[in-house]
């Protein structure tokens, strides 16, 4: 009997010891960075030279082959404008021997492959060590020069047991200040220590850091210790010889006759027919296919159809509007759908769900706020695409290549420095903007006038007020920053291309005789929700102010953007009704107190739209110092990395 128990006992232990070694050997297995040490070497010359020694436990899972690091190419300087740095791979090795390596462009960096595509990798712990030389990462502040660095990066996606780093700083130079952090993007975490070293400073962690965290130094050392780009090395970067003038604008000209030459072939707007006020919609038109046709397709991305369509089913009685100040809640009713609702509504409603389920608008719903937003555009594009508007894309892309033609003659033949490509984003994006608003400008104070002297002024208004602006701006720059004035032609002509496919982007497209004749009955809708109320008055046949005229209209209104003087207007006429209906409250919103009902469902509707677009995740990144304003993440360097 007692043996028979001992050898039972005996099994059950050799099972235990079975099963903890399955445990751990599986522990053992994981894929990690065992550790992470970096060795810089900061130069007089603001060069730095960085050996990163990065040990792994490879599994064969995500490290097959090796690893691979991402490495950022864009910087903030200290002012806050974007800068591109140097960056040169100088050595791989693995385990002591040279190691293949290649490189891939991605998105704002550059990833270094390390390993070969035809050989697998052994199971076990390997050691890398990347040798790199990268620029431009000194930041010069009034009272101190800082290198402010992220030694690993956050996008690591294994754990990381011990990262460190030791900054050699130049001869004779120490650090006046440093400090450390850790964590994912962002964090202001300290779980670091800092050594005793002046001249040498060293950093690290006191515990892992876990997928996507990192360690972040920064290093102030005095005024002048490491060497600021001379003038005549600006002069060399930002030099631009006539050639840059001639490129620039010979191709800002043919560009241009170009898109002349194609609109007055497929961008003339047929007549349009006159406009008279009316207080219905033509042809029956939902608040949606309003925004969507008097504005040439949808505005603002479609969140303010998206708002008057809501507010529309809110008021029909199929939904309730509740505001809860930091979200809007829609909740659908128990009314039966008994009509049949224009597709976008349509769309709102099944997405909704039945009677009783509610739609989240907030930021934590962004995710399905979007998805609802894109069923509700695609819905109602699919039905009305080319009907009532063409965009004439054929002119518009042949004109987008001459312009991709022109930037690219330019920007090989030219004199065009590899920093300035980036800072050539502000004339290009503001040339974009400013040909958009000098068509809206013409639209708004040219109606009265001749198509093609609305042509001549949106043409005007754009390049007279870019030009303007251009110079005032980077004169400014130019002082604030001691920038060669020889670049401006880049700047200008570079702007200018941008400029006229962003204003003929707009001019191409031409309504259909549908289309026309629809806008110009909007046109009328609009007129009255914006008349005065005498005006209002004396309109014969003209439905006389009540809430329910006030609120069959006033998705219209918001999808218009009038909704402000339309509702003025219903609290005027609320001031003077009789006291049953001054005291009216709509039935289909709950929440908060929303003040006189003119005024505070006008400043509702006007701020759904808002809601709903800050639904969006906005991403953002700090210029400060790293002391005042660090964070992991922050700095130069970075990226992170993983197996491949």
């Amino acid at each position: 009997m007692r043996a028979g128990l001992s050898q039972a006992g005996l099994l059950l232990a050799l099972l235990l010891t079975l099963l903890f070694g399955a445990a751990a050997g599986t522990a053992v297995a994981a894929e990690m960075i065992e550790s992470y040490r970096s060795d810089i070497d900061l130069s007089r010359d603001g060069t730095v030279t960085v050996t990163e020694v990065i040990t792994v436990n490879a599994e064969g899972r995500e490290i097959r082959r090796g690893i691979f690091r991402d490495f950022p190419l864009f910087l903030q300087d200290a002012n806050g404008r974007l800068q591109r740095v140097g960056f040169e791979v100088l050595s791989v090795a693995r385990d002591g021997a040279p190691e293949e390596w290649h490189t891939e462009t991605i998105e704002g960096g550059l990833r270094i492959f390390m390993g070969s595509s035809e050989r697998l990798l052994s199971p076990g712990r390997h050691t890398y060590e990347l040798t790199y030389r990268t620029d431009r990462q000194v930041r010069y502040f009034p009272d101190h020069e800082e290198f402010y660095w992220n030694v690993t990066g956050t996008g690591w996606i294994f754990p990381i047991n011990r990262a460190s780093a030791v900054v050699s700083l130049p001869p004779g130079v120490s650090a006046t200040d440093t400090t450390v952090y850790t964590g994912r993007q962002g964090s202001r975490e300290k779980n670091a220590r800092i050594g005793s070293s002046a001249t040498a400073p060293r950093f690290e962690t006191i515990r892992p850091l876990g997928p996507r965290e990192g360690l972040t130094i920064v290093i102030a050392v005095p005024k002048g210790s490491i060497a600021p780009p001379s003038r005549a090395q600006q002069r060399d970067w930002f030099l631009r010889d006539n050639l840059n003038l001639i490129i620039g604008f010979a191709g800002l000209a043919i560009v241009t006759l170009y898109y002349v030459w194609c609109w007055r072939r497929v961008g003339r707007d047929p007549p349009k027919g006159v406009v008279v006020p009316r207080w219905d919609a033509p042809d029956g038109l939902s608040p949606a296919l309003v925004n969507y046709v008097h504005n040439r397709g949808f505005s603002g991305a479609g969140w303010e159809a998206l708002s008057a369509s809501f507010i529309e089913l809110a008021v029909k009685g199929h939904v309730t509007l509740e505001d809860l100040d930091s979200r809007i809640v829609v909740r659908r009713t128990d009314r039966p759908l008994t009509e049949t609702l224009p597709a976008g509504q349509a769309v709102l409603m099944r997405d909704l769900g039945g009677p009783g389920s509610t739609f989240v608008i907030d930021r934590d719903n962004g995710e399905r706020v979007q998805t609802v937003a894109r069923n509700f555009r695609s819905a109602i594009e699919k039905e009305h695409r080319g009907r009532y508007y063409r965009r004439n894309l054929g002119p518009v892309i042949g004109g987008a290549l001459v312009s991709l033609l022109v930037l690219g003659v330019l920007l090989v033949f030219g004199n065009v420095h590899p920093d300035s490509v980036v800072a050539l984003a502000v004339p290009a994006v503001g040339g974009v903007i400013w040909g958009r608003a000098a068509v809206s400008a013409a639209r708004a104070f040219m109606r009265r006038r001749t198509l093609f002297l609305r042509l001549m002024a949106a043409i005007g208004f754009a390049i007279v007020g870019f030009i303007a602006l251009s110079a005032a701006g980077f004169f400014a720059v130019s002082i604030l920053d001691s920038i060669d004035n020889g670049e401006w032609p880049v700047f200008v002509s570079v702007g200018g291309l941008f400029l006229v496919n962003g204003l003929f982007f707009v001019l191409m497209g031409a309504p259909t005789p549908l289309g026309a004749r629809l806008m110009a009955g909007i046109a009328g809708l609009e007129l009255y929700l914006t008349l005065a109320e005498r005006d209002r008055l004396n309109m014969a046949g003209a439905p006389k102010m009540s809430p329910q005229h006030f609120e069959t209209l006033l998705p219209y209104a918001v999808a218009l953007g009038v909704e402000r003087p339309w509702s003025d207007a219903f609290n005027r006429w609320l001031a003077t009704a009789a006291a049953g209906a001054a005291a009216y409250q709509p039935v289909w919103y709950h929440g908060g107190s929303i003040g006189d009902f003119g005024s505070g469902i006008g400043a509702f509707s006007s701020s759904m739209a808002s809601s709903i677009a800050s639904t969006i995740p906005q991403t953002s990144s700090s210029s400060s110092s790293g002391f005042s304003g660090g964070s992991s993440g922050g700095g130069g360097g970075g990226g992170g990395g993983g197996g491949w």
